[in-house]
Protein backbone atom coordinates (compact mmCIF):
# COMPACT_ATOMS: atom_id res chain seq x y z
CA UNK A 1 0.00 0.00 0.00
CA UNK A 2 1.21 3.49 -0.73
CA UNK A 3 2.27 5.47 2.31
CA UNK A 4 1.55 9.11 3.09
CA UNK A 5 4.08 11.64 1.95
CA UNK A 6 4.43 10.15 -1.52
CA UNK A 7 2.11 12.56 -3.30
CA UNK A 8 -1.00 10.45 -2.71
CA UNK A 9 -3.12 13.39 -1.59
CA UNK A 10 -5.31 13.84 1.44
CA UNK A 11 -7.13 10.85 2.89
CA UNK A 12 -10.86 11.63 2.77
CA UNK A 13 -12.13 8.33 4.11
CA UNK A 14 -10.87 5.00 5.43
CA UNK A 15 -12.73 1.71 5.49
CA UNK A 16 -11.75 -1.64 6.96
CA UNK A 17 -13.58 -4.95 6.72
CA UNK A 18 -13.12 -8.58 7.80
CA UNK A 19 -14.64 -11.49 5.90
CA UNK A 20 -14.68 -15.18 6.85
CA UNK A 21 -13.80 -17.37 3.87
CA UNK A 22 -15.90 -20.23 5.28
CA UNK A 23 -18.97 -17.99 5.23
CA UNK A 24 -18.27 -16.97 1.64
CA UNK A 25 -17.92 -20.66 0.70
CA UNK A 26 -21.35 -21.43 2.23
CA UNK A 27 -23.01 -18.52 0.44
CA UNK A 28 -21.39 -19.46 -2.89
CA UNK A 29 -22.56 -23.06 -2.44
CA UNK A 30 -26.10 -21.82 -1.91
CA UNK A 31 -26.34 -18.99 -4.47
CA UNK A 32 -23.46 -19.64 -6.89
CA UNK A 33 -23.29 -17.37 -9.91
CA UNK A 34 -26.38 -15.44 -8.81
CA UNK A 35 -24.34 -14.06 -5.92
CA UNK A 36 -21.39 -13.21 -8.16
CA UNK A 37 -23.72 -11.41 -10.61
CA UNK A 38 -25.16 -9.32 -7.77
CA UNK A 39 -21.69 -8.32 -6.55
CA UNK A 40 -19.86 -7.86 -9.86
CA UNK A 41 -20.32 -6.87 -13.45
CA UNK A 42 -19.42 -9.37 -16.19
CA UNK A 43 -15.88 -8.03 -16.72
CA UNK A 44 -15.00 -8.18 -13.02
CA UNK A 45 -16.59 -11.62 -12.58
CA UNK A 46 -14.67 -12.97 -15.59
CA UNK A 47 -11.38 -12.25 -13.79
CA UNK A 48 -12.28 -14.59 -10.92
CA UNK A 49 -10.43 -17.89 -10.90
CA UNK A 50 -12.25 -21.21 -11.11
CA UNK A 51 -11.94 -24.05 -8.63
CA UNK A 52 -10.64 -23.84 -5.07
CA UNK A 53 -9.15 -20.34 -5.49
CA UNK A 54 -12.58 -18.89 -6.34
CA UNK A 55 -13.81 -18.70 -2.72
CA UNK A 56 -10.70 -16.82 -1.64
CA UNK A 57 -10.93 -14.41 -4.59
CA UNK A 58 -14.61 -13.67 -3.93
CA UNK A 59 -13.85 -13.13 -0.23
CA UNK A 60 -11.04 -10.72 -1.14
CA UNK A 61 -13.33 -8.81 -3.50
CA UNK A 62 -16.11 -8.60 -0.90
CA UNK A 63 -13.68 -7.32 1.75
CA UNK A 64 -12.43 -4.64 -0.65
CA UNK A 65 -15.95 -3.62 -1.70
CA UNK A 66 -17.17 -3.45 1.91
CA UNK A 67 -14.13 -1.42 2.97
CA UNK A 68 -14.71 0.97 0.05
CA UNK A 69 -18.36 1.47 1.04
CA UNK A 70 -17.19 2.37 4.54
CA UNK A 71 -14.54 4.76 3.21
CA UNK A 72 -17.35 6.47 1.28
CA UNK A 73 -19.39 6.67 4.49
CA UNK A 74 -22.46 5.10 2.92
CA UNK A 75 -22.44 1.35 3.30
CA UNK A 76 -24.74 0.13 0.52
CA UNK A 77 -27.09 3.12 0.67
CA UNK A 78 -27.37 6.58 -0.90
CA UNK A 79 -27.20 5.19 -4.42
CA UNK A 80 -24.03 3.11 -3.88
CA UNK A 81 -24.35 -0.53 -4.98
CA UNK A 82 -21.95 -3.48 -4.97
CA UNK A 83 -21.23 -3.30 -8.69
CA UNK A 84 -20.18 0.37 -8.38
CA UNK A 85 -16.96 -0.75 -6.68
CA UNK A 86 -14.86 -2.70 -9.21
CA UNK A 87 -12.00 -4.72 -7.75
CA UNK A 88 -8.95 -5.97 -9.60
CA UNK A 89 -7.07 -8.38 -7.33
CA UNK A 90 -3.89 -7.69 -9.28
CA UNK A 91 -1.21 -7.77 -8.25
CA UNK A 92 -1.25 -5.02 -7.28
CA UNK A 93 -4.81 -4.82 -5.97
CA UNK A 94 -6.76 -1.84 -7.29
CA UNK A 95 -10.24 -0.40 -7.04
CA UNK A 96 -12.27 1.63 -9.49
CA UNK A 97 -15.33 3.57 -8.39
CA UNK A 98 -18.21 3.84 -10.85
CA UNK A 99 -21.80 5.06 -10.78
CA UNK A 100 -23.15 6.01 -7.36
CA UNK A 101 -19.83 5.25 -5.64
CA UNK A 102 -17.98 7.70 -7.89
CA UNK A 103 -20.70 10.32 -7.47
CA UNK A 104 -20.47 9.99 -3.68
CA UNK A 105 -16.65 10.23 -3.80
CA UNK A 106 -16.91 13.43 -5.85
CA UNK A 107 -19.36 14.93 -3.33
CA UNK A 108 -16.75 14.24 -0.65
CA UNK A 109 -14.03 16.04 -2.63
CA UNK A 110 -12.36 13.03 -4.25
CA UNK A 111 -11.88 12.28 -7.92
CA UNK A 112 -12.45 8.63 -7.01
CA UNK A 113 -8.80 7.79 -6.33
CA UNK A 114 -8.22 4.97 -3.85
CA UNK A 115 -5.48 2.89 -2.28
CA UNK A 116 -6.37 -0.62 -1.22
CA UNK A 117 -4.68 -3.38 0.75
CA UNK A 118 -5.92 -6.94 1.16
CA UNK A 119 -4.54 -9.61 3.46
CA UNK A 120 -5.41 -13.21 4.29
CA UNK A 121 -4.90 -14.47 7.84
CA UNK A 122 -6.11 -18.02 8.27
CA UNK A 123 -9.81 -18.04 7.42
CA UNK A 124 -10.09 -14.24 7.62
CA UNK A 125 -9.69 -11.80 4.76
CA UNK A 126 -8.93 -8.21 5.76
CA UNK A 127 -9.62 -5.33 3.41
CA UNK A 128 -8.55 -1.72 3.82
CA UNK A 129 -9.44 1.11 1.45
CA UNK A 130 -8.39 4.75 1.58
CA UNK A 131 -10.39 7.27 -0.41
CA UNK A 132 -8.01 10.00 -1.58
CA UNK A 133 -8.48 13.61 -2.70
Amino acid sequence: MARGGQGDGVIIGVGIDLIEQARVARVLDRWGERLVAKLMGPEEAARLPRGAARVRAVALAIAAKEAASKALGTGWTRGVVWRDVVVDLGPPVSLRLDGGALARARRLGSAGRTRAALEVRGDLVIGQVRLLS
